[in-house]
């Protein structure tokens, strides 16, 4: 990684922490996240820092429909070339339904937007562009007196969208877990 690839994303993740900092303390909520490409032996680990919607989308009987944001910087090991840093934003729906015990199950779906130190993931596969669009399916469980724990797990595909060729794509299978600070 070139030291102008690693200075930008320093720039922009400061610039995102400032962000987050102006966000009401009770909403804001920090994670980690990690798993395995299906392909090239990459591993990724993340640190995410979260926020809901304060009133659901839409609630009905039994379920509800939140908006949760996330913003992740992401670290990729990467056998076959360098390794990648990865900054990224995505904002979820979640749709979920309270147990008995004071938890809730929830289903979730996002589009997100990602940026890559550089996009080599082995000597014959390149991601051709730095700007990435990551695609995410999950399901998870919250609890806690407040719902302060979030544990989940999550498919990804981040790729071009065929804004450049080639166009491969990477796919993750990723657990997680979160927790609400207040």
């Amino acid at each position: 990684m070139s030291i102008r690839s690693l200075h930008k994303i320093l720039m922009t993740a400061g610039m995102a922490a400032a962000s987050l900092c102006a966000l009401p303390a009770h909403a804001l909520e920090w994670g980690v996240a990690a798993g395995t490409a299906s392909n090239h032996g990459v591993k990724k680990v993340s640190v995410i820092a979260g926020w809901d919607r304060q009133a659901p989308l839409w609630q009905g009987d039994k379920w509800h429909l939140d908006l949760h944001h996330e913003v992740e910087l992401g670290y990729w090991h990467v056998p076959e070339a360098s390794d990648i840093v990865e900054f990224g934003y995505s904002p979820f729906l979640r749709m979920a339904r309270p147990t008995q015990g004071g938890g809730s199950f929830f289903v979730e779906a996002s589009v997100g937007v990602r940026g890559l130190s550089h996009v080599r993931i082995a000597p014959t596969k390149t991601m051709s562009t730095a700007f990435q669009f990551s695609d995410q399916l999950g399901m998870g469980y919250q609890w806690g007196s407040q719902q302060q724990n979030t544990v989940g797990v999550r498919v990804q595909h981040e790729s071009n969208a065929s804004i450049k060729t080639p166009n491969p794509g990477i796919n993750f299978g990723l657990l997680y877990y979160q927790r609400k600070f207040q």
